[in-house]
């Protein structure tokens, strides 16, 4: 008995698993058949055409700015601040006088040498007189002489020491903001102001020792920054590191460039662009244009279908980026239709409607 009520439950159980297998299957039956079935979404996509164009290609690198003259002005010699003769910003002129130390203990020494001094040079010149009349012997002249220039080393020396109380500005340029007050007591050293020269900029890049041979001093090259994107700074390299890196093999190279304006300031980091000396005729499509992959770099391009335009996925070879637009070195002919916007939706075959326009960049247009 319970052997057949056993055989009935199994029975039954095979009955519905089947009945559950054989739905499911039929499921997935149906909606694949329903996708295939779907007609293909039509992606509104913008294209810009794949142009054959001279192309210079040129080594970029990556510099800092610094002024042909920057210095942190210090006094060389301590004392107490008894006037300050610039104010903060101020444009100097080389020797202007930009701050004075207390110096009256050294002017009241410097009289009192002075006056040794001319007592001794008085003596000197007697001693001269007597020695032609053999009042006194030469030995005694000698004695005057050195007694009168050791005397005016003294008075020379703290004539020096008062010089140093004063601080000149050591060539033309802009000052930054005084770090020192009047009154202050200052050591040696201490820094009073920043001064730069802004008439010349320099720019301290690297390039590879594969480039070497275009990094020649006096080769023109051109320079970008944040601070002024849409302006190119012109220049010429007027130094190169004799050695190169053995650890990275980069060298170590100095361009100028004229700042009248003063738009380039030091500390500033910059794009250079040294310039090759020939031009190729390459094509080049917009850097929007590419998709991005570790498997290889790729666009899409519109070509007809059976049924109206389609994507097609290219993969392509890139090469140098400028300007918003990147050289397509293999995979691609100048002529073809590069989707630059709605590549994300696309895949090979999809359909494509080309819109006159991009929404993205008539809104940016509008705001």
């Amino acid at each position: 008995m319970n052997i057949k009520r056993m055989a009935i439950m199994l029975t039954a159980s095979a009955v519905v698993f089947g009945g559950v297998l054989g739905f499911v299957q039929f499921r997935q039956h149906m909606i694949a058949q329903y996708f295939a079935s779907m007609p293909k979404p039509v992606i509104p996509v913008t294209t810009e055409q794949a142009k054959s164009e001279k192309w210079q290609d040129s080594v970029s690198a990556i510099g800092t700015l610094a002024a042909v003259n920057g210095v942190d002005i210090s006094a060389s010699t301590s004392g107490l601040v008894t006037e300050i003769g610039f104010q903060s910003g101020q444009a100097v002129k080389k020797g202007q006088v930009l701050l004075r130390l207390d110096a009256d203990v050294e002017r009241a020494n410097l009289r009192s040498a002075q006056a040794d001094a001319d007592l001794a040079r008085i003596s000197a010149d007697r001693q001269r007189k007597l020695v032609r009349t053999d009042a006194v012997s030469q030995s005694a002249v000698d004695k005057a002489e050195a007694e009168l220039k050791v005397k005016e080393a003294n008075a020379a020396g703290l004539r020096a020491q008062i010089d140093k109380k004063q601080v000149h500005a050591p060539f033309d340029g802009v000052l930054g903001v005084r770090k020192v007050d009047l009154g202050q007591f200052i050591q040696a050293g201490t820094a009073i102001v920043n001064l730069q020269d802004l008439s010349v900029m320099l720019a301290d890049f690297s390039v590879s020792q594969r480039d070497l041979a275009l990094t020649s001093v006096g080769r023109a090259i051109r320079m970008t920054t944040d601070a002024w994107p849409d302006r190119v700074f012109e220049g010429v390299i007027a130094a190169v590191e004799p050695q190169v890196d053995a650890k990275t093999g980069m060298v170590l190279a100095q361009a100028r460039f004229l700042n009248t304006d003063g738009a380039l300031r030091p500390g500033m980091f910059a794009r250079i662009e040294i310039l090759r000396p020939d031009m190729a005729e390459v094509v080049t499509v917009p850097m929007e244009a590419v998709s991005y992959n570790l498997h290889g770099d790729a666009v899409f391009i519109v070509k007809d279908g059976a049924d109206g335009p389609e994507a097609a996925r290219q993969v392509v070879q890139l090469g140098e980026r400028k300007a918003g637009r990147v050289v397509v070195l293999k995979g691609l002919e100048a002529g073809a239709q590069v989707v630059t916007t709605g590549q994300l939706k696309l895949e090979n075959g999809s359909k494509v409607q080309v819109s006159a326009n991009d929404p993205l960049k008539q809104a940016a247009k509008a705001e």
